[in-house]
């Protein structure tokens, strides 16, 4: 039986309802396709994350590292292509630090593609009529350090990583003042779901087509 970890985050600042963490606590312990998945909730702090994905992924030897994180303003799902080495953090994390143009991995490369089959989980989410697409930027915020850790750790092992941005669950959109683009949390269960099924079980021809420079 293959292995995914699925990283989410815990709730912070305007995100108190942090649905990349509810799905990461749901889909724990899943098993389905020949895939178990394991699911892990970081916190919002760039001291942490590397520590704890490091434990994680020596402990469980997985095939598969998917982070997911909510994306405040999208509507639709996103399987992310690309980790740039920067912290340039737009506010600060859970321990008040606030990173302005530091790289992630000194001396790190400058950038990495996603080895998740990126084009083959959109297909599968539209196929589903889940709203989705694949994006171009994934952000200089948690999201994007914890992605490029994740390819960081995955580029000296069989292991594919990325990331896959969310919305706003629909419930926690349905209580701000002013209308934000949301889906419900079932979907991006779904969404999540998928993406780790498809990645562990997804034949590797495409690799480095889909991973480029590669994790």
């Amino acid at each position: 039986m293959k292995t995914a970890i699925v990283t989410g985050f815990d709730p912070y600042l305007e995100e108190a309802e942090n649905p990349s963490g509810a799905i990461a606590q749901a889909i724990h312990g899943t098993e389905k396709d020949g895939v178990r998945i394991h699911g892990l909730v970081l916190p919002v702090s760039a001291g942490a994350v590397r520590a704890l994905l490091e434990e994680e992924v020596r402990r469980l030897r997985p095939d598969v590292l998917i982070v997911t994180g909510v994306t405040r303003g999208r509507a639709a799902v996103a399987a992310e292509r690309v980790a740039i080495n920067v912290m340039d953090f737009p506010i600060p994390d859970v321990d008040g630090r606030a990173f302005i143009d530091e790289a992630i991995v000194d001396g790190g490369p400058a950038a990495y593609f996603s080895t998740l089959p990126i084009k083959a989980i959109a297909k599968a989410w539209r196929d589903r009529d889940i709203p989705a697409y694949v994006s171009n930027t994934a952000g200089t915020y948690l999201c994007n350090q914890t992605f490029y850790l994740a390819c960081h750790l995955a580029s000296s092992r069989p292991m594919r990583a990325g990331l896959v941005h969310i919305p706003l669950s629909s419930a926690h959109a349905a209580a701000s003042p002013t209308p934000v683009p949301s889906l419900a949390l079932e979907t991006m269960y779904e969404a999540v779901l998928t993406a780790a099924l498809i990645s562990a079980n997804h034949e590797g021809a495409d690799l480095k087509l889909e991973g480029g420079l590669t994790c």
